[in-house]
């Protein structure tokens, strides 16, 4: 079975593979999710978001500024909503899905950051997604300035000084660095960076099929990449696919940088004991 036939339903994400524009992400969000949650019904985050959008739409547009229109919507989102970060649940891989980020109110930058777009775009607010290295926030840009907005600490609004100081504190950059990742990032990236924080989730807990699943659909994402490749290999051998695992690892022995020899040697030689168990 192709990948394409694995992910046959996922419209919007299929969408993200062939690179289309205008991709609808919070239902490709919700398509990753369902990998997790078999029985996930999309219409009830649509439902909760739909009523954001209406409940925000008068007071938005007597709003007298940018920056009130984007307290508004701050303001729904952290208090009726409940969003906020937390630290503690950085680790639970419902941090990382829409449906489970609305029912609890806790979720990770990129995750909430999502929302936050999703309300403010629907409200005419243009909002744009800012993807650092150390957080996921988004953008306002207004006349007096760029506005950005932490979705995991309240929905905190920084000016462009305060949020250089934010990044500079989590990961130590100079100013200078810390600007060149000031840009709107694109939907595909949005969605690979929300794959790569789920692999790593299901990694450190060693859920090898889950993991092997959002393997799929990043070497879908990104096909040329090295690591992808060599990362889809590794996982589908520790997600019980012998075979399979075997002709990956003997396809990216032909390829590989020399340094990653040893390494996928190891793990081809121990596919090949591990396959005669299955049989």
């Amino acid at each position: 079975m192709s990948f394409i036939e694995n992910f046959s339903e996922d419209v919007q994400f299929l969408r993200l593979v062939r690179r289309e524009s205008d991709v609808d992400l919070v239902t490709a969000a919700l398509e990753i999710a369902k990998d997790g949650q078999k029985d996930l019904q999309f219409a009830p985050v649509r439902e909760t978001l739909q009523r954001a959008v209406s409940r925000l739409t008068h007071p938005v547009t007597q709003a007298g500024s940018d920056l009130e229109e984007l307290k508004l919507l701050v303001r729904y989102m952290t208090e009726e909503l409940g969003l906020h970060g937390d630290p503690s649940y950085l680790k639970d891989p419902g941090s990382h899905y829409l449906n489970c980020v609305l029912e609890t109110g806790r979720g990770i930058p990129i995750s909430l950051s999502l929302l936050y777009l999703h309300v403010a775009n629907e409200l005419g607010i243009p909002l744009q997604p800012i993807s650092t290295p150390a957080r996921f926030l988004t953008r306002l840009q207004t006349d007096s300035g760029n506005l950005y907005v932490d979705a995991f600490d309240q929905g905190r609004i920084l000016n462009e000084a305060e949020c250089i100081s934010l990044i500079r504190e989590i990961t130590g950059s100079s100013p200078a660095e810390i600007r060149r990742h000031l840009r709107p990032t694109d939907d595909r990236s949005i969605v690979i960076r929300m794959l790569q924080n789920l692999k790593t989730v299901y990694g450190s807990q060693e859920q090898w099929t889950a993991a092997w699943r959002v393997q799929c659909r990043l070497k879908m994402l990104i096909p040329g990449s090295w690591r992808e490749r060599r990362d889809h290999a590794i996982l589908t051998l520790r997600s019980g696919r012998y075979g399979e695992a075997i002709a990956l690892l003997e396809q990216g022995l032909s390829v590989c940088p020399l340094e990653d020899r040893p390494f996928l040697e190891n793990h081809l030689q121990q596919a090949k004991r591990l396959l005669p168990e299955c049989n």
